[in-house]
């Protein structure tokens, strides 16, 4: 075969191995160390390859399950209860394998990028290269090894690979720059952040941009990492391909990560202009505009005119058509520019999280091709150029992408991108803390490391009267590796989901309306519009309504100094704002019923819920409310009807939120939820403060997650939240909100998001 390369001085090497079989355990793994014969070039496209003449050889043999292959080619199967972990590319059992590994170097040409980058930053790129050879266990390892050393292979030789034999695989690790890409939907685009559109109106203004669920938008990513590619052959006529993250051979840095979108198409665009003219829509606003400048209004169009514009912030220039024209074209460019910049985000902050997340090793992409495909794709795998591959490869071909069998992904909520182990809401109820380690030198244990948290709560079942759930997402992760690291260097980040789903009735629809407006997506002013929109929308059919909060770092981070304090104060606020609506006026709106249940729940956390059972807090509402001249209805029926301790009365509030952590017989589970919030933000805040060790945030979680297991809890643990924001630096408009509403099947699917850019 051309550019293979040979062992040298194979007389010496042959007194140095066992002359028993492969089967024999007395075989170690590591057989022996040997040199290059003469040294062996060759080109790929405008790259130059080397494995210099007198470079060492590792010589590893396999014979048993058990063995271990440090670069992960070779191994076990998976158990079976580890369903979502893949095999390796070679799985240990009845046979035997002979492993080859050598240095080699890549050289580019003066002023082409090479994608094999040095940890040193020196011009040439390093890379282990791996040679696997399948043997009988009865084969003898001296003849093996010899007769293998006259004609050992080189993944980048696209001949060597269509020559591998099943069961045999050819590899190499070096730190590479990785080009791939992944197709998000619009529809999770949107939900995570409307703010760069909502901003480009003034300030409170609704926005609610409908869009078809169908419509993607595609994100080439750049991930330098130190990445092993792996050619095996389970059969004649194809080659799967694996990728995965390569074992730390020697110090490292962390992984760079880039992003660029493609522009958002033109329904998009229209869709996003549409949301923020508002009335009377995107085609009688630009006709208006256009006629402004060469015939006069009648009364009618100046009043449609006069209302987009108060809308758009650009009533100053209603007395000039040519700088209205420019004003909008500009206000038509900076939607583009802000579609691409949230695209271009949610897919960067996306993957970024899902990448912190995967361990070491773990396999990134695994596919087969045809030998027919592979001799049209192998010299852009060498070269990590996935995003030219992927789009052309069969999908049926596809066996993961990020642990999905697609590069177009789906519930792309929150920080997630949607590639992550765990899945928002599949269980009827989880809680989950899982750190993963990465590490930026082979010693694990003094070396830099840096950490990544999954730490979530969920569940998913009965919602109030619907089918639904929630969910909370406690984001920690490190960007850098550090030698000792402390919470201090860890980005944290909370998302929020509640979550309806059905043939919701009007009340249904009323009430997560009104939730919407408890989160300050929407204000009591936009109720029944909005309730409309829903409604005209649905037309009697199925329809999923999502409303989701989203912190970041520098907000959360004084978010948790202020909760730190436990002011009861706020928690009583937002458990009152958070009390079920009804079409009782005690009950109609938040505002109201934050000023009306405030003092109650006020009393029952500063009373550590002493003595607050279900009777007495039927009796303590219904003689509050009776002082409440507004409040307690006409005749008093409102302040009757709370001291029967019905249903979504006070009482059966406490009672079915509260008896969950009963304590010592009294209803005190959300005094004491409460109290374990704020001794777990105490915490947090201390290491912040005096940079704790990050085992420190496993305890921080499990305070925390107390407070997340009821849905009345977590709605009122994001209003408590973003009332606060409303006294943080960062302010309120920093606090992400939306709320989604999906609405048809099929190709006739569509989504409506709701947001405002609210300052307090």
């Amino acid at each position: 075969m051309p550019f293979d390369w040979k062992l040298a001085l194979l007389d010496q090497l042959k007194a140095l191995l066992p002359s028993t079989m492969l089967q024999d355990s007395q075989v170690p793994v590591s057989l022996a160390k040997a040199k290059v014969d003469q040294p062996v070039t060759f080109g790929l496209e405008q790259l130059t390859f080397v494995v210099d003449g007198g470079a060492e050889v590792s010589i590893e043999a396999f014979n048993a399950p058990g063995d271990v292959d440090a670069d992960g080619v070779l191994g076990n199967a998976p158990t079976k209860e580890d369903v979502t972990k893949l095999s390796p590319p070679l799985v240990l059992g009845q046979d035997g394998w002979l492993k080859y590994a050598v240095r080699a170097r890549a050289k580019a040409q003066a002023g082409v990028n090479l994608p094999f980058l040095s940890a040193s930053g020196s011009a040439e790129g390093s890379l282990f290269v791996a040679d696997y050879h399948v043997h009988a266990l009865t084969d003898r390892v001296q003849d093996s090894v010899i007769n293998d050393a006259q004609h050992l292979r080189l993944p980048m030789v696209l001949d060597h690979v269509l020559k591998l034999q099943p069961k045999e695989a050819l590899a190499f690790q070096a730190r590479t720059r990785l080009e791939t890409s992944v197709t998000l939907k619009w529809a999770d685009v949107l939900t995570s952040n409307l703010n760069a559109l909502s901003r480009l109106l003034p300030a409170g203004t609704l926005v609610g941009i409908k869009t078809s669920t169908g419509a993607t938008v595609g994100g080439s990513i750049t991930v330098t990492d130190d990445f092993l590619l792996t050619f095996s052959r389970e059969k004649a006529g194809a080659v799967v391909v694996s990728v995965q993250r390569g074992v730390v051979r020697e110090p490292k840095l962390a992984a760079q990560v880039g992003v660029s979108v493609e522009l958002a198409d033109a329904q998009v665009v229209g869709a996003a202009l549409d949301a923020l003219v508002g009335l009377p829509g995107l085609a009688q606003f630009e006709a208006l505009v256009n006629k402004l400048s060469t015939a006069q209004l009648n009364d009618v169009e100046k009043r449609a005119l006069r209302l987009a514009l108060d809308r758009l912030g650009l009533k100053d220039y209603e007395a000039d058509a040519s700088a209205l024209k420019r004003a909008w074209e500009d206000r038509k460019v900076q939607v583009k520019q802000a579609l691409t910049a949230m695209a271009a985000g949610k897919i960067s902050a996306g993957f970024q999280y899902e990448y912190s997340r995967l361990s070491d090793e773990q396999t990134l992409l695994r596919m087969e091709l045809p030998d027919e495909q592979l001799k049209k794709f192998h010299t852009s795998l060498v070269l990590g150029r996935l995003s030219q591959v992927l789009p052309q490869v069969d999908p049926g071909a596809l066996r993961s992408y990020f642990e999905q069998d697609s590069r177009t992904l789906n519930e792309a909520w929150g920080f997630s991108l949607g590639f992550s182990k765990w899945q928002l809401l599949h269980s009827q109820s989880q809680k989950k803390l899982q750190r993963v380690a990465q590490f930026g030198s082979p010693d694990h244990v003094h070396g830099p490391r840096r950490y990544a948290y999954v730490g979530v709560r969920s569940y998913e079942g009965g919602f109030f009267k619907d089918r639904g759930g929630w969910s909370v997402d406690f984001k920690c992760d490190m960007a850098e590796f550090k030698s000792e690291p402390t919470v201090r260097d860890f980005n944290f980040g909370l998302y929020m989901l509640l979550r309806r789903n059905g043939k919701l009735s009007d009340e249904s629809l009323r009430q997560a309306i009104d939730e919407a407006i408890v989160w300050h997506v929407l204000d009591d002013a936009d109720e029944e519009r909005v309730l409309q929109q829903i409604k005209d929308t649905a037309r009697g059919g199925e329809v999923e309504l999502r409303l989701e909060l989203k912190l970041a770092d520098a907000l959360f981070r004084e978010l948790t100094s202020l909760m730190a304090f436990g002011q009861p104060e706020f928690f009583a606020k937002a458990l009152a704002r958070s009390m079920p609506w009804d079409t009782l006026s005690a009950r109609a709106n938040p505002g109201f019923r934050q000023g009306v249940y405030a003092p109650l729940w006020m009393a029952y956390l500063t009373e550590k819920a002493k003595d607050w059972t279900p009777q007495r807090a039927a009796q303590r509402a219904a003689a509050w409310l009776k002082q409440d001249r507004i409040a307690k209805g006409e005749d008093g029926q409102v302040a009757f009807w709370e001291g029967t301790g019905g249903a979504n009365t006070f009482a059966d509030v406490l009672d079915k939120n509260s008896r969950l952590a009963d304590v010592s017989g009294m209803y005190g589970g959300t005094y004491v939820r409460w109290q374990r919030l704020v001794a777990g933000m105490a915490q947090l805040k201390d290491g912040l403060l005096q940079g704790g060790d990050p085992t420190l945030i496993d305890s921080v979680f499990s305070e925390l997650e107390e407070l997340w297991r009821v849905s009345f809890h977590v709605k009122a643990f994001g209003a408590m939240l973003l009332d606060l924001s409303t006294k943080s630096i960062q302010g309120l408009k920093s606090a992400e909100r939306t709320l989604t509403v999906v609405t048809g099947t099929g190709t006739q699917q569509a989504q409506l998001v709701f947001s405002a850019s609210r300052e307090g």
